[in-house]
């Protein structure tokens, strides 16, 4: 009776740690697979725009692939504000739905200049590279929808993890560049921070692993 019992007891323990072990992992797939699909809408909704190439499918896909994700689905029409996305990782599927709001961006885009920056931001900058005599420049300015989303998904390749590669690009829909309210700046990073100070301009770096990235302060 008792080696009965403690074979039973075994056995059962056998077969909750085998559960465990599969709910482990069909709870890393799940997860992979929001994050897949989270991008892909995004990327999307993104080429979908007057901002992307007209190409909303072939970048979902991409976009999926480079998460460990299959597109299985993606209801996304050029010149739409919405793209629904369906994606799939080791036979886990999640959906996932972005939308883009022109009314959010208007009232900047309407009223930047210079390759789209912000007019607070442009005023900014060109104080400061005037006042560095040239030793300062702006490598990077305005990004597009579009334009974010191809640099996103350049940084997935390299890094091979989308949490990693968040470190160095941010995600579409989140940059500060898409709202011309950053620039990374070239040539002398540290005359450009003295100046900022000196002439009490409204610029911050909010990200300490990117010196040359300056953003309008609130």
């Amino acid at each position: 009776m008792t080696l009965l019992f403690a074979g039973c007891v075994l056995f059962l323990s056998l077969l909750l740690g085998s559960f465990v072990v599969q709910v482990g992992g069909v709870a890393v797939s799940a997860a992979q697979a929001q994050t897949a699909a989270d991008a892909a809408a995004l990327a999307a909704v993104a080429e979908s725009t007057l901002y992307g190439a007209g190409a909303p499918l072939s970048v979902a896909a991409k976009m999926a692939e480079l998460n460990g994700a299959e597109l299985l689905e993606c209801l996304c029409e050029v010149g739409g504000t919405a793209a629904q996305v369906e994606v799939s990782v080791e036979g886990v599927a999640r959906t996932a739905r972005a939308v883009f709001d022109p009314d959010a961006v208007s009232p900047i885009a309407a009223g930047a200049t210079s390759g789209g920056l912000h007019p607070a931001m442009l005023a900014a900058v060109s104080r400061l590279i005037q006042a560095s005599g040239g030793s300062v420049e702006i490598v990077s300015g305005y990004r597009s929808s579009a334009a974010q989303t191809r640099l996103w998904a350049e940084a997935v390749a390299r890094y091979g993890d989308p949490e990693v590669a968040d470190d160095w690009v941010a995600r579409p829909g989140t940059s500060a560049h898409e709202r011309g309210l950053a620039v990374d700046l070239g040539g002398d990073i540290e005359l450009a921070v003295r100046l900022v100070e000196r002439l009490d301009l409204p610029l911050s770096r909010p990200m300490a692993h990117e010196p040359w990235h300056f953003e309008l302060s609130p």
